[in-house]
């Protein structure tokens, strides 16, 4: 987790200076931010600061304050290196204490009634939430100490959403096969202390939830956007797809697809913004380069006689349009049913009857009280599996 410059500790500016009065100053008029007691950031820079720089500041400054805290959840998984699908809502500590589990809220404070101040107090804070866990194994990155990439994969993988776990169980494949423990046709199955891990949860549902993303967790999944939409075509019932299939012609490479579903013969894409706006990812290429890039390698794929099918954030947050546009590829759900995850399944079924089950000659097929119930039930679903 990298910690923007900025934060301010008035312990340490007390050690230097002898004095904090500066400090005291400046927060009563508006112009820092105290994010807890001790640590405060200027208001001009919280304000420009992205989600995640604020975030990372107010991590830190709960690690600072917090003695003995032992970072968790998805905040010990950036602290790891590893990514997370969005921003944390929390700051997560560990702990063995039933008593101490539970959130506290967020004691940030901006005094001031300038504009700056009250446009601060609009930002989002990030509360501290303190979850109960067994004393695992910790490591410490840079001034954190917090689960283990493993650990913390598997507490994921065990008690998080279908999506968030994958983004997480992908990240942690991919540093392993960088690190040469992983093979790249490997999942995290193959190694001992994720089969391990599950089999010793005390909880039959969360064991079969676990090593569902550890199946289907690949060092060859790239980005955050192919995590999740993998996440979402296993709960819409599609077929997994080769990830990073090389494409040839007569003139020579292509390039390397996100998705390849060779029994449909259809090439897929997520297209998300950065390949064009960020120029780490476009190289020497501007972003309208970029775009007249991308059409240009589409077109040679199509003419290889290949379905060519993208999609967005949008589509993978809206389950159902990613469905469409998958069917209209000419992929089809799994025979088992619309959504792969069986308990997922019963959901369904006991809303409307009707769309439990379709078959792959049903699924253009629905009427259209059945398809706004398939909607609802995709959108609600997806966003708790």
């Amino acid at each position: 987790m990298e910690i923007r410059p900025g934060l301010i500790d008035s312990a340490a500016v007390l050690r230097a200076r002898g004095t904090t009065d500066t400090i005291h100053r400046e927060f009563r008029a508006g112009r820092l931010v105290r994010i807890r007691r001790g640590s405060y950031v200027r208001t001009a820079d919280w304000l420009s600061a992205r989600p995640s720089e604020r975030f990372a500041w107010t991590t830190a400054a709960v690690a600072r304050s917090v003695k003995g805290a032992v970072l968790c959840g998805e905040t010990a998984a950036l602290a790891n290196g590893l990514p997370t699908l969005r921003t944390p809502g929390y700051v997560e500590l560990a702990t063995t204490l039933p008593g101490r589990s539970g959130v506290r809220r967020s004691p940030l404070m901006v005094l001031g009634e300038d504009a700056a101040a009250r446009q601060a107090r609009e930002k989002r804070s990030y509360p501290l939430r303190y979850c109960l866990k067994p004393a695992g194994e910790t490591v410490v990155r840079g001034e954190f100490r917090c689960t283990s990439p493993v650990q913390t994969t598997l507490d994921l993988m065990v008690g998080g959403k279908l999506g968030e776990a994958l983004v997480v169980a992908d990240g942690l494949a991919r540093m392993l096969h960088h690190q040469g423990t992983l093979p790249a046709d490997a999942n995290l199955l193959a190694l001992p202390q994720i089969v391990e891990g599950i089999s010793s949860h005390p909880h039959a549902s969360a064991q079969r939830r676990a090593e569902r993303v550890a199946a289907l967790a690949s060092p060859l999944a790239e980005s955050v956007g192919e995590s999740y939409s993998r996440a979402a075509f296993e709960f819409l019932g599609f077929e997994q797809p080769v990830l990073q299939h090389v494409f040839r012609d007569a003139d020579g490479f292509i390039g390397r697809a996100d998705c390849w579903w060779p029994r449909n013969r259809v090439v897929g894409e997520f297209d998300g913004k950065a390949k064009y706006v960020e120029a780490a990812m476009r190289g020497e290429a501007t972003a309208e380069e970029a775009v007249y890039r991308e059409k240009l390698r589409e077109d040679r794929i199509r003419a290889l006689g290949l379905g060519f099918v993208r999609w967005g954030w949008v589509d993978v947050e809206e389950p159902e349009r990613l469905r469409r546009k998958l069917l209209a590829a000419g992929l089809r759900p799994r025979i088992r049913g619309q959504f792969a995850d069986q308990d997922l399944v019963g959901q369904v079924s006991r809303t409307s009857p009707g769309v439990q089950n379709p078959g792959p000659s049903e699924v253009n097929n629905h009427n259209g009280e059945n398809l706004r119930v398939l909607t609802h039930c995709s959108k609600t679903l997806w966003r708790a599996s």
